[in-house]
This record gives structure tokens, sequence and C-alpha cells, in this order.
């Protein structure tokens, strides 16, 4: 059911997502997206089976999934974008799967040789791309994302993660000698470290996925028209913790209510600007 159960999430949220006053469309086949996954769990079963028997072919399956993965996700896209539509006017996405090789097999093989130093450059290539090659009617959009810009955004975010930590190793450093000397209270010198860290990690995970929004979005234009993302790195990780104690505190059932109120900050913070 979870092919039907996509489609008809998917047609709600497009349908309460206005634009100048009218709604998008989604019209996938729930059928269509059924046959892909029965597909991939035939393919899962195929690898397990036969990896267990020859434990050597696992290298044949990730030669083949590494060859396949610019055609799997062209086709993901272009699907996605053949089955929106705002105003009766449909999405596309042209893009040729030789286009996304470069990309996709020779970009990997440059992050293993620089030993990770490239991957903010694929990050780049990779909103580049998928941004660009989107197509609203037979209007493509253009989009250029400044590399270096990407790399100060990964470094602040290394930043915030190294402060927090520092402060998180203080902050233990103190509670311990309160925790010897009042046993009941030992939790706190685990706890406000640990706590300390996540809130780290939230903050530069929020920090990194407004910041990257922004600018792909701020670089991205279209035939008489650009586009503006304002997104805020404390109001966004506020909102992913938030959401996070609320599915906790309710044991899931506030999942819904999540994923609406985070994909209504996203929109509520995003313009297309008409010449």
């Amino acid at each position: 059911y979870s092919a039907w159960a996509k489609v008809r999430k998917l047609r709600y949220l497009y349908g309460n997502t206005r634009l100048d006053g009218d709604s998008f469309n989604y019209f996938a086949s729930a059928r269509a997206i059924l046959k892909g996954r029965v597909l991939a769990v035939i393919v899962f079963f195929v690898y397990a089976i036969v990896t267990e028997l020859v434990p050597d072919s696992i290298w044949v399956f990730l030669a083949a999934g590494v060859a396949l993965l610019p055609l799997i996700l062209v086709r993901a896209l272009r699907f996605n974008a053949r089955n929106s539509a705002w105003r009766g006017l449909g999405f596309d996405f042209p893009a040729r799967v030789r286009e996304a090789l470069p990309l996709y097999i020779g970009m990997p093989l440059l992050i293993v040789v620089t030993l990770g130093l490239a991957f903010r450059w694929f990050m780049a290539r990779h909103k580049q791309f998928v941004i660009s090659h989107h197509a609203f009617g037979t209007s493509p959009l253009g989009c250029a994302v400044p590399v270096g810009k990407v790399y100060g955004i990964y470094f602040r975010s290394g930043l915030i993660i190294a402060g927090m930590t520092v402060i998180a190793v203080l902050g233990a450093m103190v509670v311990s000698p309160v925790a010897v000397l009042v046993p009941q209270a030992g939790w706190l010198a685990f706890l406000l470290p640990v706590l300390a860290i996540y809130i780290a990690y939230a903050f530069a995970y929020a920090y990194l996925q407004a910041r990257l929004t922004n600018l792909a979005w701020d670089n991205t234009y279209g035939a008489g028209v650009r586009f503006s993302s304002t997104l805020g790195a404390i109001d966004l990780a506020g909102l992913y913790i938030s959401n996070l104690l609320a599915i906790v505190f309710t044991l899931g059932l506030a999942v819904p209510w999540a994923v609406v109120r985070t994909l209504r900050y996203r929109l509520q913070n995003f313009a297309m600007l008409v010449s």
C-alpha cells in the first residue's frame, strides 16, 4: 500500500500548496511506483542470495549499482517532474543520462582521491544539476551555485559543532566534581554533554539546510523570473527540535503534524519574483 500512500500524500500536499492563488497537482500512477518497488525488492533478494553463495560477486553488484545510479536518478526526477503541474501546465526534467555520468560517476571517484575534500564541490554541482535541468512546460530553469560559498557554509557549520563540543567538554568537567559529591546527580555528567552535542548537531544541520537552500534558490532563474528563499537557521533548528520532541512524546503520532509544519515553514519563506 506504500505506493498508494505516497501518491495520496503528495496529492494532498500539492493540492494545499498555492502559488499566486493556484494550487499544484500531482497525478502519478501508484501502480507505476509499485512496479518500481517490486523490482527493487527482487533485485535486493537476488543480491542477498547471490552474495551469500558467491561472496566475491558483491563487487559486480557494486559496480552495476554505480553504473546504473545516473539512470535511476534521472528517471526518478523525470517521473516526479512529469507528474507535477501548476495551472494545468506540467513540469519536465529533460536531462540525458550521459549528462549525469560525469557528475555521479566521476565526482565520487574525485571525492575518494581527495579524501573527501571534493564532497562540497559535488554537493554544489548536484544541486545545480537537479535544479537547472528542470523545466516548466518548455521553459527551462537555470542555476549556478557558487562552489566557494558552499565550502564556506560547510566550514561554518563545522565551527558550530566544534564550538558546542568544547562547551560540552567544559560542562562535563564542571559537573563531574558535583557528581562525585552528590552521587544522585551523576546522570547530569552524562546527560548535559550529550544534550549539548545533540543541540550542536541540530543547529549545524539546520544551518546547512537553510543556507544551502537559500543559496541554491537565490541563484536560480527562469524566463522572466527569479526565486528567493529566506529560511532562518535558528528558526529551522527550533522547528526540528520541537518536531522531534513532539514525535517522541506522542510515540510517533505527531509525524503528520511535523511534516506539515516543516513544509509550511519552507514554503512561506519561498518566493517567485516576476520581472
